[in-house]
Parts: C-alpha cells; sequence; structure tokens
C-alpha cells in the first residue's frame, strides 16, 4: 500500500502530460438592440442582421466529411442573453424523429440540436443546452471534457443533473426545422474581470433519418473534446448583465393519508407542512440552504432485476442534491448523495475560484426511522450529521488533482473517509486516473469495559488504491484498471461495489457507425480477476458482446463465464448469455426486449423484460414493461417463477412546463405501487404538483397518500 501510495503521489505532480490544439472555427459576437421572440421561427428582423455560420462536418459516421443536410447557426447577444438559432433543413420532414417531452431527457433516437459553452476558456469543462423538433429542453455541465457523464443507470443525475432557467423552443417548416435558444448571462458562471472575452463553443445537430451526428468544431475521436472547440469572440462581459438575485422558495404542502394495516381498521391522518429552500449567489459561487425539504412529487425507483453481484446504482432526483453533484465524483466514489435519507436540513457552497472548483455541502437528518432494526456494523440512518468537502485544481490544459473529505456522525458514532484523486491527460486520447482514501470508523462495536469505566469505542481504518488507464473515443474505448481494496474500506456515505478485492479489470470496445443499411457495429470484450487480501480468487470472468444496427433494428448477444465466490464461502461457475432484441422506428412505437440464459449460481436461468412505447401523438405515450425470472434448480425438470414485475407508465405533455404522468407496478408478491403526478411550473421555478400514492405492501398493509404541493419562487436584488 505505501509503495503504491508514493507511486500515486509521483505521477500527480510529475510529469503531466498535456496537448494544446487551436481552434480552428470562430464567430463573432454581434450586438442587437431588439431581442427576437422565443417562438421557434426565424421571422424577427433582429435574425437579419446577426453572426451567421454552417458547414458542418460529420462526426459520425464518414468523420470529418460535410454533412449532407445543410445547418445554418445564428449568435446575438443583448445585455441579458445570448441567442442562438439553428436552421436544420432536412429533404425528408417525414422522417423527423421527435419522441421525447420530459426535460432533461437522453435524446438517444430523436433528431437534435446542442450548444456547449467553456465560458472559461479552459479547454475541460462546458455547459450544454439542447432542443429536440418538440421544444424539450435538455441542459448539462460537463466536467473534464465529460470524464462525469457516466453511462447506464447513473446517466441521469450526474452530469444531466444541473439545471439552468433559460428559454427554447422549436418550430417544423415544409423542409426544415428551427430551434431558438436565449440563454441568459446571469445563470452562467464566467471570469468577469475580462473587458472583451473569448469563449470556446461548438454546435451540434443529430441528423435521424441518415443516421448522422454532425458537428460544427472537428473534434477527433471524442465528442467531448472541449479542448478543440472552435471561439466565441468579441464578447463584452463588462455590458451584459451577470447580478443573480437572491432567491427564496418557501413552499406548503398538504398531505392527507389513509393507512391499513391487514386485519386492522384504515385510519387517516392529514398533515400539512411547510419549509424553504434559499440560493444566495456570490460572485462565482452559490449558496444554496433548504429547510424541512420534502420530495413526495419523485417517482418511487422501478423494481429491476439484478442478475449481478454488483448493486445497481439509481441516479439522483432529488432537486437539493442535484445542484453540482457532477463536483462529488470520484473514480470511487467516497460521498453518494442516494445514501443521504431522511433530510431535515442542509446546505452548500459550489463554486469556482480561479483554477479551483470548491464544493462544501453538509445535512442534518431527522428521526423518521428510529423504530427501524439497525444491522451490526450499520450507522443509524435517522439522527446523524453529514459533511462533505471537495477541492479540485485544474492543471495545464485537461489534468487535474483533487481532494475529498466525508463525515457520518452521531455522538461517538461516526464513519469517515478522505482521498485524494487526478486526473492526468496523456497523448493518443489516453487518461491515468488515480485515487487513494482512507476511512475510518468508530462506535459499531461494544466498547470494552474496563473496572466499571467504558473505554472510547473501537475504530477501524482501511483504504483503498485506484489505477486507471483509459482511451475513451466515439470508435474505440481500452479500460485497464487495478484496485486494491481493504476488507474493511466500505464507506457508507460512498457508492464501493466491492469490498476485501484486489486485482484488475481490462475492457476494450470498438463502436462504428456506418452508411446504408448497416447502420452500427459494435464489439466489446471484458476480463477481470480479482482475489482477497487473504489471496483467494474470488471472481474471474471473461465476456464478450456484439451488437448489430441494421436500419431501426438493434441486435445485441453477450456471452460470459463467470467464476465467484459468495458471502458464505460458496464456489459458484456461471456460464450466461445476455441477448437484447429492439426497433426504434422514428414515430409512434418503439420496441425493446432484455433477457439472459444460461447457468447462474448452480441454477438454471431465464429472464426476460419485454418493452413497447406507443406515441400516438407527439404529447401522449403509453409504456408497458414485464419482467420475468426463471430458475430451475439442478436435477429438477420443474422452473420457479421467481420475479415477476409488470409495469405501466403514461404520460401527457400538455405544455412545455405542464405534464401528467402515472405509473402502476405489480410484482410476484402481490405488491403494488401507484403513482400519479400533475406538474405544473405556472412561473419559471414556481411549481404546482398534485401527487397521489397508492402501495400495497407484501405483508397485506396498505398506504394511500394525496399530497398536493405549491412551491413560489422570490426574488430579490437586495444584497
Amino acid at each position: 500500500m505505501r509503495i503504491a501510495l508514493a507511486a500515486f503521489v509521483t505521477l500527480c505532480f510529475c510529469g503531466l502530460f498535456t496537448s494544446e490544439v487551436s481552434a480552428s472555427r470562430e464567430i463573432k459576437a454581434v450586438l442587437t438592440e431588439t431581442p427576437p421572440k422565443i417562438d421557434g421561427k426565424l421571422d424577427d428582423g433582429c435574425w437579419q442582421n446577426v453572426a451567421k455560420t454552417g458547414e458542418f462536418i460529420q462526426f459520425e459516421p464518414e468523420r470529418s466529411k460535410p454533412a449532407t443536410q445543410a445547418t445554418n447557426v445564428y449568435l446575438t447577444y443583448d445585455a441579458n442573453n445570448l441567442y442562438v438559432a439553428f436552421e436544420c433543413f432536412k429533404a425528408d420532414m417525414d422522417n423527423l424523429a421527435a419522441n421525447q417531452t420530459r426535460r432533461d431527457s437522453f435524446f438517444f433516437s430523436d433528431d437534435h440540436v446542442e450548444i456547449l459553452i467553456d465560458t472559461f476558456l479552459d479547454g475541460r469543462n462546458c455547459y450544454t443546452f439542447a432542443l429536440n423538433p418538440l421544444g424539450t429542453q435538455t441542459d448539462r455541465r460537463l466536467i473534464n471534457e465529460g470524464s462525469n457523464r457516466r453511462t447506464g443507470q447513473s446517466a441521469i443525475g450526474t452530469a444531466i443533473s444541473w439545471d439552468c432557467n433559460w428559454e427554447g423552443q422549436a418550430g417544423k417548416e415544409a423542409d426544415k426545422w428551427v430551434a431558438e435558444f436565449a440563454i441568459p448571462f446571469a445563470e452562467l458562471r464566467f471570469s468577469k474581470e475580462i473587458a472583451t472575452a473569448t469563449w470556446g463553443i461548438n454546435f451540434w445537430r443529430n441528423d435521424e433519418s441518415p443516421a448522422e451526428e454532425q458537428t460544427w468544431a472537428d473534434l477527433g475521436e471524442r465528442q467531448y473534446a472541449v479542448s478543440k472547440f472552435g471561439h466565441l469572440t468579441d464578447l463584452p462581459l463588462t455590458e451584459v448583465v451577470t447580478q443573480r438575485p437572491l432567491k427564496f422558495k418557501p413552499y406548503s404542502t398538504l398531505k392527507p393519508q389513509l393507512s391499513q394495516f391487514e386485519g386492522g381498521e384504515a385510519e387517516m391522518n392529514i398533515k400539512a407542512d411547510a419549509g424553504m429552500d434559499v440560493r444566495y449567489p456570490i460572485a462565482d459561487f452559490t449558496i444554496d440552504l433548504t429547510v424541512n425539504p420534502d420530495f413526495a412529487q419523485i417517482e418511487a425507483d422501478p423494481d429491476l432485476v439484478n442478475l449481478t453481484d454488483i448493486p445497481l446504482r439509481f441516479p439522483e432526483k432529488r432537486p437539493f442534491f442535484l445542484e453540482g453533484n457532477e463536483l462529488f465524483q470520484m473514480p470511487l466514489d467516497l460521498f453518494y448523495s442516494r445514501r443521504v435519507e431522511d433530510l431535515l436540513g442542509g446546505g452548500k457552497v459550489i463554486g469556482k475560484y480561479g483554477k479551483y472548483n470548491i464544493a462544501l455541502m453538509g445535512a442534518v437528518a431527522g428521526p423518521e426511522d428510529m423504530e427501524r432494526e439497525i444491522e451490526d456494523g450499520e450507522l443509524p440512518l435517522a439522527n446523524y450529521n453529514y459533511s462533505v468537502f471537495r477541492l479540485q485544481r485544474e492543471v495545464g490544459k485537461t489534468s487535474s488533482v483533487g481532494i475529498l473529505g466525508v463525515n457520518k456522525q452521531r455522538g461517538a458514532t461516526y464513519d469517515r473517509a478522505g482521498g485524494l484523486d487526478a486526473r492526468i491527460q496523456l497523448p493518443a486520447d489516453v487518461n491515468l486516473n488515480l485515487e487513494y482514501a482512507r476511512e475510518w470508523k468508530a462506535g459499531f462495536q461494544q466498547p470494552p469495559v474496563t473496572q466499571g469505566r467504558v473505554s472510547a469505542p473501537p475504530s477501524i481504518e482501511d483504504d483503498v488504491i485506484f489505477v486507471q488507464l483509459a482511451r475513451r473515443t466515439n470508435v474505440f474505448s481500452l479500460d485497464a484498471v487495478y484496485a486494491d481494496i481493504g476488507e474493511n474500506f466500505n464507506p457508507e456515505t460512498g457508492f464501493v461495489p466491492r469490498v476485501d478485492r484486489r486485482g484488475v479489470v481490462v475492457r476494450s470496445r470498438y463502436n462504428k457507425q456506418y452508411k446504408g443499411a448497416l447502420e452500427r457495429l459494435r464489439g466489446e470484450v471484458e476480463y477481470e480477476r480479482l482475489a482477497n487480501q487473504a489471496g483467494q480468487l474470488t471472481n474471474h470472468r471473461t465476456s464478450f458482446s456484439g451488437l448489430l444496427g441494421v436500419k431501426d433494428f438493434f441486435f445485441f448477444l453477450g456471452p460470459q463465464w463467470y467464476y465467484h465466490v459468495n458471502e458464505e464461502n460458496e464456489v459458484f461457475t456461471d456460464r450466461t448469455v445476455r441477448f437484447f432484441a429492439g426497433w426504434f422506428p422514428p414515430k409512434y412505437v418503439q420496441l425493446r426486449n432484455t433477457g439472459t440464459f444460461g447457468v447462474r449460481d448452480d441454477k438454471d436461468t431465464f429472464f426476460i423484460r419485454p418493452e413497447i412505447t406507443i406515441r400516438p401523438t407527439s404529447k401522449l405515450s403509453f409504456e408497458f414493461i414485464l419482467q420475468r425470472l426463471h430458475e430451475r434448480s439442478p436435477g429438477s425438470t420443474q422452473w420457479n417463477l421467481s420475479e415477476w414485475t409488470r409495469r405501466f407508465v403514461v404520460g401527457y405533455q400538455f405544455a412545455q412546463r405542464m405534464y401528467a404522468r402515472a405509473s402502476a407496478e405489480f410484482t410476484l408478491e402481490r405488491e403494488r405501487r401507484v403513482f400519479g403526478l400533475f406538474a405544473y411550473e405556472y412561473r419559471p421555478e414556481s411549481t404546482f404538483f398534485i401527487v397521489y400514492n397508492d402501495n400495497r405492501h407484501v405483508d397485506g398493509d396498505i398506504e394511500r397518500i394525496l399530497f398536493i404541493k405549491i412551491a413560489h419562487l422570490l426574488k430579490t436584488e437586495l444584497f
């Protein structure tokens, strides 16, 4: 451990490789006296006398070749906003793909356009703003050229968790579609000491019918290569409005609740409550405070079957934790905000000072779960304080080093962790990611008694070392990881999927888009070999997978051989095959089916998860998901249905800021979870919610809750 730690420190501060690429594209900021109306039309007079650019090139499938259909971009500004308009010509408007209607949707198969802005011109971090042809908005904040852009279950709640109050609308015409953006300067962070600034900028278009991803700047092989963005020049920041108001958002709730325990009488309770969120901007920092927050409008996580020995990581959805959440990320996360429950109040400070990114957060949990049984070695969920501090220093053009400390404590019982991490940019788009962390626990075991006196609670310490070489480009990616995780290293505030492991994991992926009938070809290989700290082999895996995309059809197959030892020291050798088939036409319906078959934990296993999404109109959608897990013990001819869930979802988008959503989920154990939500943002950041929950638990208990919440934003320029 000590030798590896010394190597870690040496690599962090010696020989940081950098690469500097000059931007080849430029657009000049032009002032407008009359701002445009954001309505998805280019009929405002101001668009005739603004900066204009175009000549997009393909990012996929034929890199650096001219895009097959023209795109024009118009840019102007006034004292309050940066205005951008896209004019996207399209010969086959009937094949325009537009399905997503919920804000911060993932535009996987939608036509869309995106603006990416590097306000500090640091070549590493940027804001992004995107619109699809329905006017659905998505915004993100990417750090270290997209290193916080996780995939899979955790994609939302990291990069995409950042939200900004901006305007956007789209419109369709006979041979093109138009997207208009109005981005307030006051919502962005940038240096205000420069009279006339230059920002990094890029414009992006996804054109679904020819399967083209198009870019304004030549990015090479990485979509989020911020260091290769073009330039937005002549922006007089001393003349724009950058003052952000002090925001108060009080809210009140009313919650009638009907509870009925099995065999008992129904009980009705009505509870009224109130709370407040406060946001106080100071220069390049933002202070957020929350008192008695209520997250009842957040839909519960779906019931997912996990066929691996690694726990699922669900995205963060609660508003208080979203702002700046990406800054707390490390290769192995010491702070995972989903571990914080029953929040009574909290505060945080997020900002940037020169080359330093700073984040500080603290909170207090309430007494709601005091009656819950606490397992041995587990810190109680209720009545505890927690705090986390993050400092990250940018080094060179694209490298960085950082520290993070986190503490969860109640009295003399605590769980603390601290760590160092570094991201070092090497040639050929390779990153070296490093982390060393240590954890301290006390109070989990009964303290010894000596001569009638109780000694101090015993403490436990352990650490982790993580080294990763990663090349992540859109065509070829390679990850090589070495991890040494101590037997007792498992911070309750973090997300460490495995403990007591030492070994390597190597992954490689080839992913390419093509012209014609064959649209996508992807192949992946993964090898893993881990042992515990005693030297016993615990995980040995080899897996292959391939994905084929033909027109709107996608097929995936992934065989795997996996030797592993469980917590009871039982040895298993799994031989399984994962599969996927999907049909994603541009309109009306999408079909997907995911599954696994083979031998898992010495049982014949068959799992399927078919899904269908129907969109009869651009505003109405229906979704049905069925998942079934069948298992059969060795020597048996009878399949057992061990997991079975049906999930129905319906959504309707009345307007851009008004929607309704309802879901119903039923499990094998006759559990029922019904959720209904009507949400209306009647003015920016002022919302009205009506929520209905109807839950039946495994033991037969029934709980029905009607929840009404209104939050109203108040602003003041007092400070």
